[in-house]
């Protein structure tokens, strides 16, 4: 079983970095809710879709830091007036968990994109600007050389269990339904509650999605931050706000799972290789 490293350790981040950098798939705090990513080159998307029992060649999403967000999108090709949509995104950002879809940057794989009324965009998912994971992802970027990552949903696919499938939230419950398999890492809060309790906004999972690449703010998917909220940061700027048909009904959030008496200690416990370079090692 792989042990769930605390995110807030230095150490445990430069392991679960480590791994990540050397092709696992990183299970990991995302906002207040969890997140699968990986490398961002063809092998590991199919990578994490065979883990997910998705489709092998089922299009994925991205992040990245804050600081290079901005370098996903062609803002050539953006028809939304500039500086009212940068300041749009920049307060969805600061309120938490949020996606975004627009024109693909030219460094964007084919891979990591859906070319949608002729246009070739992609779906930025970010946790939000004060999450600690931005941290961990700066690391994982450094090294590896890239300006992203492959993000999805941390959850098995609804072609397995043939129903509609919400994101985890709680880093145990997904090291029981992925902890003993191979090539993983885990890393989390020592306390999630308290996290959650930072994002009275959201709701436990996907971000809702906002679209700006047919020249004008769609939300696309109606998901933790509730439309309204949306709607009046977009009006703070100028803009208008369409709801798009897939967001009239909001994702599934998972119900928390009971609590037990296992200490918090056995599930961030150190590996016993974690010196320099184990990181792989650990989560293979």
């Amino acid at each position: 079983m792989q042990p769930i490293l605390d995110i807030a350790d230095l150490g445990d981040r430069r392991l679960a970095a480590e791994a990540t950098a050397a092709g696992a798939a990183l299970f990991y705090a995302f906002g207040n809710f969890c997140a699968l990513a990986a490398r961002p080159d063809l092998e590991s998307l199919q990578a994490m879709n065979r883990l997910k029992g998705r489709p092998l060649d089922q299009v994925g999403s991205v992040t990245t830091t804050p600081e290079k967000a901005s370098r996903v999108f062609d803002w050539d090709r953006v028809n939304v007036p500039w500086s009212a949509l940068v300041g749009t995104m920049a307060d969805l950002n600061t309120l938490g968990p949020i996606g975004f879809r627009g024109p693909a940057a030219a460094h964007i794989p084919q891979h990591l994109t859906v070319t949608d009324q002729g246009v070739r965009t992609v779906q930025l998912i970010t946790p939000g600007d004060r999450c600690p994971s931005n941290a961990l992802v700066a690391d994982v970027l450094d090294l590896i050389g890239e300006e992203i990552l492959y993000i999805t949903s941390a959850n098995t696919s609804s072609h397995v269990s043939k129903q509609l499938e919400a994101a985890h939230f709680e880093m145990r419950e997904i090291q029981k339904e992925f902890g003993e398999r191979a090539g993983v890492v885990l890393i989390g809060h020592r306390n999630e509650r308290a996290n959650r309790r930072q994002y009275a906004r959201h709701l436990p999972c996907s971000t809702s999605i906002v679209a700006f690449h047919t020249g004008e703010l769609v939300l696309e998917r109606l998901g933790s931050l509730d439309a309204d909220t949306i709607e009046r940061v977009a009006t703070k700027h100028g803009l208008t706000l369409r709801i798009g048909e897939q967001a009239k009904q909001r994702v599934p959030v998972r119900s928390a799972a009971r609590r037990t008496l296992r200490p918090r200690a056995r599930l961030y416990r150190r590996p016993l290789n974690s010196g320099s370079g184990s990181g792989a090692g650990t989560a293979a």
